[in-house]
């Protein structure tokens, strides 16, 4: 496994030269620093002893090379990395970006380990790679997040490691749970009324149980070989790399992130499996960021039953001895023995403390754009056994569509079924549309935020006007509480929930629509034949007082009381009201008659009511039939409201945009440019008033934009009297300066003339003569060069535009 250039050039040559960037590059990827020099002598040495001791065994992926040709150890080549989004922090999302970001490419010769091992830098760059490439990114990822993550090399099958997965049932048509039908036994109450008995022959119930188990012995005697045939007609051919195909995937072990239980993850579709998955046929090594272990388990049943103990050395040779796993103590005998004469090997084995280096990878960036697009060009199609799975980039699509499933019912995927488009960002709140294409149905479904408050729509495509159509709505967040609405041509059922009048259902019967050659708009308007309402029970009153369904038949010119049952009766109360015919002779006032009402009462002890009572009663009952009629009149207008605004939304749909979305929200961009030009602005203006001379004394007058003569007089007799100032204070701290050195020295040379300190005295004599000359000098040069500056000011004065009005 040791490659050399001329290695490295015929790699480079079958698969393709990389189109990396040196620049981006650094030193690391060109060259080994001195440690990891010393790792890769030490697996040299590993390799040695390793061939030497299972000859047999395909040779480790141990020290492969990057994309400059350089050897760098396996387990340097992971970066554990978190990004910075929310999705990356679970496995299976993160799992299905890697998926979805990298296109898959297979290795060159399937039953050969890849010639080199480029970085994850430069693959997320080119957004392709083989199975090690996807391996180590997700691994990375993973690893960067708390996961228990390793990369394994061994052995799958054709159709995996070809991601062909036109064999494999769509991860979104499998169901979560599949559970039996469980025959529910109703216990027995202890003052049930018995059952009558049953006086039918048991011989004949008994023929006809065993007909019946015959028929569905052979119902599923033909359904299995029903299977049977097309598992066979399904089966794919024979693969003469069987076993033998490399393949590198991704395992999850328990203990870390809450993980109860280990599994595998397949990088290049981003599917979990069990650890016993018949798709994988053998494992060779695995590795992290820390350490590398080779397989010393059987694998002649592919991956089932192997123990992932990594701290067992009987069953996971180690490469570092340092490692976090509990090492278990070998049993004499079974630990394989060197062969003599090695003391270089034996010398580097006693070596127990090992440094790993850090890994040379650079940073993993992913830009919110790149993750926003996920899929190269923002499109990926998958083929499914009788399914076909699109995905698109978030904004790619007008409408909105983030993914389509296509659902067939043959392998060729030319006998569409079913049509399942999920949509995201859009104004109208649609998530969902599920298209039966054999009968036309159409099934949508949205997000809470419409103005109707509409959570389902379900029709038919095929159908105009009054087709049947059912809409489901958030009875929470509506004031009328409705939650479903079905609507055929001769009827509508409302169903409601939690209103104050205990109100939960409505059901309207209408007559045969009479074509009519005039507007549908204009007197065409179904009749109400019925319409029945149907209340819950209300608790503060007595069953039989509270009315449980009404029915206005509106065609008989009846009403229909039928109240709750009471726990002491087993039949309900009802009454039955006729109303008459009004005319307007008689200005549509009610008359009572006793005639006009009937009734039922399940205690035949009840008193009947009084007339007054009823009377009033049907008034109330009356005055409700108009406000349900009116009512359905509203329901039925808000379904052509709601139908009118789907079409509108479908002709033209718009999308949302996040106001924190800098790169598509246009006015949000425009927005902040304004403010940056506006800041930059004043920051310029600021700067350019500091570097005024004159800011100081326009301030005094309010920052004129122009001045008259006496303003400017003004700024220029300040100006000059402002300078005058300075200088004159600068003479005097320079001349308080200088008397006052001079006194000091006077002061210590009257004290040496007492003490005679011969030193110190002169050296300060020194330094204090230095400082007297140096004021005198200054004060000399302040004084000759004030008239000048004073001078210069003017000149500036006179010059400035702002005070030409003085020298017109």
């Amino acid at each position: 496994l040791k490659f050399g250039t001329k290695y490295f050039n015929a790699v480079n040559n079958m698969e393709g030269k990389q189109d990396f960037d040196e620049q981006q590059d650094s030193e690391f990827y060109k060259k080994n620093s001195k440690k990891e020099k010393l790792i890769l002598s030490y697996a040299d040495n590993f390799r040695r002893q390793y061939r030497q001791l299972y000859g047999d065994r395909k040779a480790l992926f141990f020290t492969p090379v990057n994309e400059y040709g350089i050897e760098k150890f396996i387990c340097t080549t992971l970066k554990p990395t978190k990004l910075p989004y929310k999705e990356l922090y679970d496995y299976d999302q993160a799992a299905n970006f890697v998926a979805d970001y990298l296109t898959y490419e297979v290795l060159h010769t399937p039953n050969t380990l890849p010639g080199k091992l480029i970085s994850t830098t430069l693959v997320l760059r080119q957004q392709r790679g083989n199975c090690f490439d996807h391996s180590i990114l997700l691994c990375s990822l993973l690893l960067g997040v708390g996961y228990d993550a390793y990369c394994v090399c061994g052995y799958a099958t054709r159709e995996v490691c070809m991601m062909d997965q036109t064999r494999s049932v769509c991860p979104l048509l499998e169901d979560s749970v599949t559970m039996e039908d469980v025959k529910k036994h109703d216990t027995m109450d202890k003052y049930a009324i018995k059952p009558s008995k049953n006086f039918s022959s048991k011989f004949i119930a008994k023929m006809e149980a065993r007909k019946e188990a015959e028929e569905k012995a052979e119902e599923e005697k033909q359904r299995l070989e029903e299977l049977e045939r097309i598992a066979e007609a399904e089966k794919p051919p024979p693969d003469q790399y069987y076993g033998l195909r490399i393949h590198c995937w991704v395992l999850v072990l328990a203990g870390k992130r809450e993980v109860s239980q280990s599994f595998f993850i397949e990088p290049s579709t981003g599917e979990s499996h069990s650890l016993d998955w018949d798709q994988y046929l053998g494992i060779e090594s695995l590795w992290n960021h820390k350490n590398y272990w080779v397989n010393m388990q059987d694998c002649a049943a592919g991956v089932k039953g192997l123990i992932y103990d990594l701290g067992d050395a009987v069953k996971w040779e180690f490469f570092f001895p340092n490692i976090e796993k509990p090492l278990l103590v070998v049993p004499p005998g079974d630990e394989p023995q060197l062969a003599e004469g090695n003391e270089e090997d034996k010398s580097i084995d006693e070596k127990v403390d090992i440094d790993l280096p850090p890994s040379w990878i650079s940073a993993i960036e992913i830009t919110p754009k790149a993750f926003t697009t996920r899929c190269p060009r923002g499109i990926k199609t998958v083929l499914y056994k009788k399914a076909k799975m699109e995905k698109f980039a978030e904004y790619l699509n007008q409408n909105g569509m983030t993914s389509r499933l296509t659902i067939y019912s043959d392998m060729t995927l030319s006998h569409p079924l079913e049509v399942r488009e999920t949509f995201s960002y859009r104004e109208d709140k649609l998530t969902l549309r599920v298209t039966n294409t054999r009968n036309g149905q159409i099934h949508e479904q949205f997000s809470p935020g419409r103005s109707n408050h509409l959570k389902e729509h379900i029709y038919n495509s095929t159908s105009i006007g009054n087709a049947a159509r059912t809409m489901i709505f958030y009875s929470h967040a509506r004031v009328d509480g409705l939650a479903r609405r079905e609507q055929t041509s001769n009827e509508m059922v409302e169903i409601f929930k939690g209103r104050e009048d205990f109100l939960c259902l409505r059901h309207v019967f209408y007559t045969k629509r009479v074509k009519k050659f005039e507007p549908a708009d204009v007197g065409n308007k179904k009749s109400v034949l019925k319409i029945i309402e149907e209340f819950e029970h209300d608790h503060s009153k007595l069953a039989t007082k509270d009315v449980a369904r009404r029915s206005f038949l509106l065609g008989e010119g009846r009403i229909e009381l039928v109240y709750h049952l009471s726990p002491e009766h087993i039949t309900q109360n009802t009454r039955e009201f006729v109303i008459p015919q009004l005319s307007a002779d008689q200005g549509f006032n009610l008359t009572w008659s006793p005639d006009m009402t009937s009734a039922y009462h399940a205690d035949l002890h009840e008193a009947e009511p009084k007339d007054t009572e009823l009377f009033t009663l049907l008034e109330q009952l009356v005055k409700a039939q108009e406000q349900s009629q009116t009512i359905v009149r509203t329901s039925e207008q808000e379904v052509l409201n709601i139908l009118d605004s789907r079409n509108n939304e479908e002709a033209k749909t718009t999308l949302s945009i996040s106001v924190y979305n800098v790169e598509r929200n246009e006015k949000a961009r425009k927005y902040r440019q304004e403010q940056e030009q506006r800041a930059a602005a004043e920051e310029k203006l600021r700067k350019e008033k500091e570097m005024d001379y004159l800011a100081p004394f326009l301030a005094r007058l309010g920052d004129p934009t122009t001045l008259t003569k006496d303003q400017a007089q003004r700024v220029r007799d300040d100006c000059l009297q402002d300078l005058k100032s300075r200088l004159v204070d600068v003479a005097n701290i320079i001349q308080t300066r200088y008397e006052q050195e001079t006194t000091a020295l006077q002061k210590r040379q009257t004290e040496y003339q007492e003490h005679q300190s011969n030193e110190e005295y002169i050296d300060y004599c020194k330094e204090a003569m230095f400082r007297i000359h140096i004021l005198g000098r200054r004060l000399e040069n302040h004084k000759s060069q004030a008239p000048g500056r004073f001078r210069a000011l003017e000149a500036r004065l006179k010059h400035d535009q702002r005070m030409a009005i003085l020298y017109q």
